[in-house]
């Protein structure tokens, strides 16, 4: 394998990890705000009349604790997908990425990002409901047009892979 190749393949892995670990953090802070929420809800409900983000606080304690759960999940689902390119990687380390277990991961990967996407629509519900129209918070969740292409393409790279792994496996049985 050249160097190049075998930097690049730490690089990212490196990145996967750091990018695991935000994930993980991410999901430290949802379970806090969300703890918060119930904690401390008399006095964040003086701090909310005060705001110009939130159309009516005395409704959204509720919405803000599905907006938790619905972002837990989606962290959830951000964690499998990290692992499974982790585990793509580390197959492509060993010089051996075209398996039927790639694929597998790709086509789970491109399911998971299905899911992600699917619960971005609630999130972003549930985001609107809460805020004022001007607010950046308003605008949280939604379809995405960069996420669907990602899906498309975790689905014909699962498909490449197998075809890969086919071929690879067919031209080593006619040897």
């Amino acid at each position: 394998m050249p160097a190049q190749h075998s930097t690049l393949l730490g690089v990212t892995r490196g990145l996967l990890w750091l990018m695991l670990g935000l994930v993980a953090a991410a999901a430290l802070l949802v379970l806090a705000v969300s703890v918060g929420l119930v904690a401390a809800w008399p006095d964040i409900m003086v701090e909310l009349k005060n705001s110009k983000i939130f159309i009516d606080p005395g409704i959204i304690q509720p919405r803000l604790l599905w907006m938790m759960a619905v972002l837990a999940a989606i962290l959830g689902v951000a964690a499998f997908v990290l692992r499974q390119l982790q585990a793509m990687v580390a197959s492509a380390a060993t010089g051996d990425p075209f398996i039927p277990a790639n694929a597998r991961r790709l086509r789970r990967t491109g399911w998971s990002l299905v899911a992600a996407q699917l619960l971005a629509i609630p999130l972003h519900m549930i985001a609107s409901s809460v805020a004022a129209g001007h607010s950046e918070f308003a605008n949280m969740g939604g379809i995405d047009l960069t996420n669907i292409l990602a899906i498309l393409l975790a689905f014909v790279l699962a498909a490449v892979f197998e075809q890969g792994a086919a071929m690879r496996d067919e031209l080593e049985g006619t040897v």
